[in-house]
C-alpha cells in the first residue's frame, strides 16, 4: 500500500519533469520561428542587380532618347532628311541612291537644327536666335541659303529680321511671311531690291492676326505656329484673320530681371468658359487679280458664334473647310471655289450626345473626286466607333456619299496614305487592343474586294513592336514605318507594292547602352471599375522585385486622364517614372480611367459634362488595386500629374481617400471656370448651361478633405496656359480649412516649366517630397542640416 507522503512526493516529481519537457519544447519552437525568420529574411533579401541603374542625368540629359525618323516626301520617291553627322540629304527610293543637299556646317554656325528646303531645292531657310511665345509660336530670325554656291545671307525686311513665320510657296522658291502681325510674299527670296507684296495692311499687336493664330485657336484648335494654306499649285491662298479686339485681357506678372524693380504686366487675349470668343474670317487671296475673298461660313452657322477646325485643299480651284459650332456638338464641312468663294456642303456630322472630333484633315484621292476622313459609325449597341469613311466630292451642290470602309469594335486613330493604282486606303488602327497601334489597308474599290482589310504589321517581330507609326509617299507607293515599342525604337522604309525593305534607322547603338542598365520591368493589368467597365492599367516594377518575395516596395500612380488622352500603351518611353524604378525601386503605376481614347465613343464620352468625376472614381480603384498585389507597401502609396493630371491629382485627394498618403500636383486646374473656352466648353459646356459640373469639379471647394494625405502644389507664374489664379485660389482654399501643405513656385515659368534650371529642380523637389512621405526623412534638409553641423552653426530660423 502507497503511503499518502510517496503519492504526493512522485506527483511533484512528474509535474517537473513535465515542465522541463513543455520547457525544451518551447524553447526549441521559438529557436525554430527564428531560424525560420532568418532563413526566410535570407531568401527574400533582394539580389543585386549588376547592371547599371537608369540615373537622374540619364533621364533629364536625354542621352538615352532614341533617335527618331521623319521623312520629308518632297516627290512620289524621295525625301529629305538629316543624317547622323547632321548633313541634308535626298534619299531617292527607286534606285537606293541618297545625295548631300547641305552639310551640317552651316547649322553650327547659327547653332540650329530648324531648315525648310525651297520646292526647287535651290535654297533653304534656317532659323536662328528663337524666342518662343506661346506652345507653338515663336519669334525667329531667318538666314537662306543658296545650296548651289553654298552662301547664306540674312532674310530681312524694312519692319526688320524678326519675323513671326515665314514659309515656302508650293512652288520655285518664293515665300510667305508675317511680321506685324500682317502678311506679306516675295516671290524669290534672293532678290533683295524687290519690294514683298502686302496682303494684309489691318494686323495689331495681340488684338488682329492675320496668317497666324491668336492663343486659343493655336493652343486648342490648330495647334500650329500658322493660319495659312497654300493652293498645291500656288495660285491662291487661304488664311485666317483673328479679330480678338473683344476678347477678355488676362494679366498676370512677369518678374523679369532682379534689376527691375518694377516688373511688368504680361497681357493675353484670353477666353475663358463661358465668355467671349474670338471671332475671325477666313480669306482667299488670288495671286492672279491680287484680289481677296471672304469665305462665309454656312447658313445654319451664321449670326453665331463658331470655330473653323481645318481646311484642306483639294486642288488649286476648291479647298474644304470644316466649321463647328460653339458648342461643339455640330460640324458642317463645305466645298468651297476659290475664284468665287462661294461654299456648298458636302457633310454634317453631330457629336451623338457629347462633342464633335473633327479636327484631323481629310487625305483626298489623286482624282479630287472623293476623301477619306475618319468618322464615328455606330456599332450596334456598343455605340459609336471612329472609322475610316469614304466621302464623294461632287463640285455641284449636291450632298457627298459617305461610304465606311472599316467597321467593328475598335478604333481608327489616323488615316496615313492612299495608294490609287491599288485602290487601298492606309491607316492606324488600334486592332481592339487599345495598348496597340498597328498598320491596316482597307480596299476603297466598289467592284472588287471592297472594305476588304489586312494588317500589315500584326505579324512583325511581334515581341518588339506593337505600336506602329507611318509617314507615307504622295501616291501611297513607298512608306517609312515606325516600330515605336514596346522595344527601342527603328525605322524601316518599305513598298506597298513589293517586298522591298530598308532598315534606315535602327537605334542599334542605344540598344546595346540599354543592355546595360536595369531597367524596369512592365507589366500590363485588367481590372474592374465601379460600374464594371474594364480598366487597363501598366506598372513598372523594379529591376530587384521579385513577385515570389515577401519584400514590398512604395507605389507611385501616375495620372493624366484628360478626355481622348492615353497613359497605358506598349509604346517604348524613358521617362522619371524610368528612373525612380530603376534607380529607387519604386513601383511607378499608370491607369486609362473612362473618358480617355482608342476604346470607342460610349468610353471616350462618358465624363462629358462631369470632368473630376468618373476618372477620379477610376483613379482610386486603379490605387486600391494595387494595394492589393503582394508586393505593394499598402502605408507607401502616392499619386501625381501635371495639367490635367495635376487637376486629377487633387480631385482624388479631394476625395478624401485613404489609399494615397500623398500626392503631387503640377500646373494645375482646379477650377474649370478659370480655363480656355474652346477646351472647357467643348468637355464641360458653358457654365450657364451647367452650374453643376462647374460647381463639382472644383477642387478648392473639397479642401478640407485633403488633410488625409501630404499634399505638394507646384505652379509657374508666367503660365500662359493652365493660369497659377488656379494655384493660387487652391492654396487660399486650404489656408482657410488650415490644412498644412508643401508648395513650389516656379518664377516667370511656362506651363512646361523648362526654363533655366527648373526642370531639374523641379523633378529633384518631387523626388525629395516623396522620400520624405515614404520615410519621412528629406533628403534635401538632411544635406542642409549636415551642412550647418560641419560649419558648427546654429540652425537658422527662416520663420
Amino acid at each position: 500500500m502507497v503511503s499518502m507522503q510517496e503519492l504526493v512526493g512522485n506527483t511533484q516529481q512528474q509535474k517537473n519533469w513535465r515542465g522541463i519537457a513543455i520547457a525544451l519544447l518551447v524553447i526549441v519552437v521559438v529557436c525554430s520561428l527564428i531560424i525560420t525568420a532568418i532563413v526566410l529574411l535570407t531568401e527574400a533579401k533582394p539580389k543585386e542587380d549588376k547592371r547599371e541603374k537608369f540615373s537622374f542625368e540619364d533621364f533629364l540629359r536625354g542621352e538615352l532618347k532614341p533617335k527618331s525618323f521623319h521623312p520629308i516626301w518632297i516627290k512620289d520617291d524621295k525625301f529629305l532628311y538629316r543624317n547622323d553627322d547632321g548633313a541634308v540629304v535626298i534619299y531617292k527610293c527607286s534606285d537606293n541612291s541618297s545625295s548631300v543637299l547641305m552639310d551640317n556646317t552651316t547649322f553650327r554656325e547659327l547653332n540650329t537644327d530648324s531648315y525648310q528646303v525651297s520646292p526647287d531645292q535651290k535654297y533653304a531657310l534656317l532659323s536662328f536666335d528663337e524666342r518662343p511665345i506661346y506652345r507653338h509660336s515663336k519669334l525667329a530670325t531667318y538666314n537662306y541659303y543658296d545650296i548651289q554656291t553654298k552662301k547664306q545671307r540674312v532674310f530681312e525686311t524694312s519692319l526688320g529680321e524678326i519675323f513671326q513665320y515665314v514659309g515656302w510657296a508650293p512652288t520655285g522658291h518664293g515665300v510667305v511671311f508675317v511680321q506685324d502681325n500682317n502678311i506679306f510674299y516675295k516671290p524669290d527670296i534672293s532678290q533683295n531690291d524687290v519690294l514683298p507684296l502686302q496682303i494684309t495692311n489691318d494686323g495689331y499687336h495681340e488684338e488682329i492676326f492675320n496668317g497666324i493664330p491668336d492663343w486659343v485657336y493655336e493652343e486648342e484648335i490648330l495647334a500650329s505656329d500658322h493660319a495659312l494654306w497654300w493652293s498645291p499649285v500656288g495660285s491662291f491662298l487661304l488664311f485666317a484673320s483673328f479679330n480678338d479686339t473683344e476678347v477678355r485681357k488676362y494679366y498676370y506678372p512677369l518678374y523679369g530681371s532682379m534689376q527691375d524693380p518694377y516688373g511688368m504686366q504680361k497681357r493675353i487675349s484670353y477666353p475663358k468658359a463661358g465668355f467671349r470668343n474670338p471671332t475671325f474670317k477666313l480669306k482667299i487671296f488670288n495671286f492672279k487679280t491680287n484680289l481677296t475673298k471672304t469665305v462665309h461660313p454656312p447658313a445654319e452657322l451664321r449670326n453665331k458664334e463658331y470655330y473653323f477646325t481645318f481646311v484642306q485643299w483639294r486642288d488649286d480651284n476648291y479647298v474644304l473647310i470644316s466649321w463647328m459650332n460653339r458648342a461643339q456638338n455640330k460640324s458642317v464641312i463645305t466645298v468651297c471655289n476659290a475664284e468665287t468663294g462661294v461654299c456648298s456642303v458636302n457633310q454634317r456630322e453631330t457629336g451623338h450626345g457629347a462633342w464633335v472630333d473633327l479636327s484631323k484633315p481629310p487625305l483626298f484621292a489623286p482624282k479630287g473626286d472623293k476623301y477619306f476622313l475618319i468618322l464615328p459609325n455606330q456599332e450596334g449597341v456598343a455605340g459609336y466607333f471612329q472609322h475610316v469613311a469614304m466621302v464623294t466630292l461632287p463640285l455641284s451642290r449636291e450632298t457627298g456619299v459617305r461610304r465606311y470602309l472599316t467597321l467593328g469594335k475598335y478604333d481608327v486613330t489616323n488615316i496615313v496614305g492612299y495608294n490609287e493604282k491599288l485602290e487601298l486606303v492606309y491607316y492606324i488602327s488600334t486592332g481592339g487592343d487599345p495598348r496597340h497601334r498597328h498598320l491596316y489597308s482597307v480596299s476603297s474599290s466598289l467592284q472588287n474586294n471592297f472594305r476588304h482589310t489586312e494588317c500589315l504589321t500584326c505579324d512583325l517581330d511581334t515581341d518588339h513592336c506593337k505600336y506602329h507609326t507611318a509617314s507615307f509617299s504622295q501616291s501611297g507607293k513607298y512608306y517609312v514605318l515606325g516600330c515605336m515599342g514596346p522595344g527601342v525604337p527603328y525605322y524601316t522604309l518599305r513598298s506597298t507594292e513589293s517586298d522591298f525593305e530598308i532598315m534606315i534607322e535602327g537605334n542599334e547603338a542605344l540598344r546595346v547602352r540599354l543592355q546595360r542598365k536595369a531597367l524596369p520591368k512592365t507589366e500590363y493589368f485588367t481590372f474592374k471599375a465601379d460600374n464594371g467597365e474594364i480598366l487597363h492599367g501598366k506598372l513598372l516594377l523594379p529591376p530587384i522585385l521579385k513577385t515570389e518575395e515577401i519584400l514590398t516596395y512604395p507605389l507611385l500612380l501616375r495620372v493624366y486622364g484628360g478626355p481622348g488622352s492615353q497613359e497605358v500603351t506598349e509604346q517604348f518611353s524613358l521617362t522619371w517614372e524610368t528612373y525612380l524604378s530603376s534607380t529607387h525601386d519604386f513601383i511607378c503605376a499608370y491607369v486609362d480611367g473612362r473618358g480617355t481614347a482608342a476604346r470607342g465613343n460610349t468610353f471616350l464620352h462618358s465624363i462629358y459634362r462631369k470632368l473630376g468625376t468618373y476618372e477620379v472614381d477610376d483613379a482610386i480603384t486603379a490605387g486600391n488595386f494595387y494595394d492589393q498585389l503582394s508586393y505593394v507597401e499598402s502605408s507607401k502609396i502616392a499619386i501625381w500629374g501635371w495639367s490635367y493630371g495635376g487637376f486629377l491629382t487633387a480631385s482624388v485627394l479631394g476625395r478624401g481617400t485613404e489609399t494615397f498618403g500623398c500626392g503631387i500636383s503640377v500646373a494645375p486646374v482646379t477650377d474649370w471656370h478659370y480655363y480656355d473656352s474652346v477646351y472647357t466648353e467643348r468637355y464641360m459646356s458653358t457654365p450657364e448651361d451647367n452650374p453643376d459640373g462647374y460647381n463639382l469639379s472644383n477642387v478648392s471647394k473639397n479642401a478640407k478633405n485633403f488633410k488625409s494625405a501630404k499634399f505638394m502644389l507646384i505652379h509657374g507664374t508666367g503660365d500662359d496656359n493652365v493660369h497659377f489664379q488656379n494655384s493660387a485660389q487652391l492654396m487660399r482654399a486650404l489656408v482657410e480649412e488650415n490644412v498644412y501643405y508643401r508648395s513650389q513656385i516656379y518664377t516667370d515659368q511656362q506651363h512646361a516649366l523648362n526654363g533655366g534650371n527648373s526642370r531639374r529642380h523641379l523633378y529633384e523637389t518631387m523626388e525629395d517630397f516623396l522620400k520624405e512621405c515614404f520615410t519621412g526623412k528629406s533628403k534635401k534638409f538632411e544635406q542642409k542640416s549636415k551642412i550647418l553641423e560641419n560649419s558648427k552653426q546654429e540652425p537658422i530660423d527662416e520663420s
